[in-house]
């Protein structure tokens, strides 16, 4: 029987990546590791398939697509724009949900690079922390979308968080609200922390003292937007205008003003983040920061399937302000 890559992994005692990165002659493998693969893949006679070959003439015609949670109405908007700019180029997409699990986030990493995927797009906001090593020096290319490896020299492209909190905290000024909050999700949520710190700013630029926020952490789901914006309102009962890190959190924020007897937007007003497609039907409609997902799929398939290596390059897309009916004037 042929060996596989997944028999040399075993004999060597590594994942699978690591076989194809000393094979490949790639990455930076201990050499007593390197030293282990080959004499595993001599022992067992392995030799790489013409399909791993020719990874670099993409004869697969895959990608893969790692996303932090399908649940997540945010992921099916930039999966459908990943899957559209792909079949457009003859390419189909293996998509893997790692559903906030570091390890699944490590055995989908190597069960892509096993599939001998062309390519591979991340758009999972935490993996490039847990994964960093992995990514550091990957068997295959790398594109990030709404996440970051300092120092990885992967190709990125991200939304503008700091302006995205900005804008929803000015266009809050401007109707008046002067005591407000912001619904953090856990530290694995990099991109919360430009987003907060867009607030701060405008804050601080409208000469605002720092009383004037309160922060409260919760998970990023509508029952953790409840929650947060329960917390919230005991701290601060006289917060008129609340910011979430994204649409779930907001939406359940709209829930706890309910129960609570407080009326969005005559008591209260509430802004979001990502303008997923239940946010404009949600009662009352969602006031949001709108991040341009079609154009991030699009730019992270063309960068992987461009003629050339991957630059090493960082794009910061714009964000818009969608005004709908949960921000009004601050009550009298």
């Amino acid at each position: 029987m042929t060996a596989t890559i997944a028999d040399v992994a075993v004999k060597a005692g590594v994942s699978t990546a690591t076989v194809s990165r000393v094979l490949a002659g790639v990455g930076r493998a201990r050499p007593e590791t390197r030293a282990r693969v080959l004499d595993a893949a001599r022992t067992l006679d392995y030799r790489p398939s013409e399909i791993a070959r020719s990874l670099k003439r993409r004869s697969t015609q895959t990608l893969g697509l790692i996303i932090t949670d399908i649940e997540n109405p945010y992921f099916p908007q930039l999966v459908r724009s990943v899957e559209d700019a792909s079949r457009a180029a003859g390419y189909t997409v293996l998509l893997c949900n790692a559903a906030e699990d570091p390890v699944r986030e490590a055995s989908y990493l190597d069960l892509l690079v096993d599939r001998r995927v062309d390519g591979l797009i991340i758009a999972a906001s935490s993996i490039g922390a847990r994964q960093g090593e992995w990514l550091t020096a990957p068997p295959i290319p790398v594109v990030l979308v709404n996440t970051e490896v300092p120092d990885s020299g992967l190709p990125t492209i991200t939304s503008d968080n700091a302006a995205g909190g900005r804008l929803a905290t000015e266009h809050l000024l401007a109707l008046g609200h002067r005591l407000f909050g912001y619904l953090m999700p856990p530290p694995r949520n990099v991109d919360a922390v430009p987003r907060l710190a867009g607030v701060k700013a405008a804050l601080r630029d409208a000469g605002r003292p720092d009383d004037a926020l309160t922060v409260v952490e919760g998970e990023a789901l509508v029952g953790g937007g409840e929650s947060a914006a329960i917390d919230l309102l005991e701290r601060a009962p006289e917060t008129t205008a609340i910011l979430a890190y994204n649409d779930l959190m907001a939406i359940g924020a709209l829930r706890a003003l309910r129960h609570r007897g407080r009326r969005v937007p005559l008591d209260a007003s509430v802004v979001g983040f990502d303008d997923v497609a239940v946010a404009a039907f949600v009662d009352p409609a969602l006031t949001t920061i709108s991040q341009r997902t079609e154009e991030m799929g699009r730019w992270a398939v063309e960068r992987l399937l461009g003629d050339d290596e991957a630059e090493a390059t960082t794009v910061k897309l714009p964000v818009d302000l969608q005004v709908r009916d949960s921000t009004g004037p601050a009550p009298g």
